[in-house]
């Protein structure tokens, strides 16, 4: 009697393990985060930038492509490639714009860090304070930048710092 007791036991552990293994796995391959890839449709969202405009991606799509650049002021990459974006947005943006946004920092240090840049930012910098955007477009390691042209698709995307380069290439491909 001890050993089917056991017998028993032991089949309902293995039985209870496969089954969380189970809902586990279901849980995680039908939860709807998705990276946003190349080809897929732009996520909308209404932000305000530091100057206290609201900005939609949507309207800025009607006539003219769009580069988010997602950053935090700990990030040295973004330090370093911002001043890159600006030069060459500078030289005319009548095709595109560029957002770079802000994950969820506060104003003062957004501007304690711009204050620190070699050059006076002309680019709107949106306010993502709850992550919503960050989270929407499941964005992971700092800077990632999206192109994304009129019609509202994702052309581009880029982990990590880009170069002035990679930057032009963001600038054509949102603008094709």
């Amino acid at each position: 009697m001890k050993g089917r007791t056991r017998n028993i036991l032991r089949v309902s552990i293995i039985v209870t393990i496969a089954l969380l293994i189970g809902i586990t796995l279901w849980f995680n391959l039908t939860s709807g985060t998705k990276a946003v890839e190349v080809g897929d449709e732009a996520v909308d969202f209404k932000l305000t930038t530091l100057e206290g405009e609201e900005i939609q991606l949507s309207k800025l799509t009607e006539d003219k492509g769009v580069i988010l650049n997602f950053w935090g002021t700990w990030c040295k990459p973004c330090r370093e490639e911002m001043p890159d974006m600006n030069d060459i947005y500078t030289q005319g943006h009548e095709d595109y714009e560029i957002v770079a946004v802000n994950v969820a920092e506060n104003e003062q240090q957004i501007r304690q860090f711009i204050s620190g840049l070699s050059a006076d930012l002309e680019f709107p910098i949106a306010l993502d304070r709850e992550k919503s955007v960050t989270d929407a477009y499941n964005i992971g390691p700092l800077p990632t930048t999206i192109a994304v042209n009129k019609e509202g698709i994702v052309v581009k995307k880029q982990e990590y710092q880009l170069t002035k380069e990679d930057i032009s290439t963001f600038i054509s491909e949102s603008t094709e």
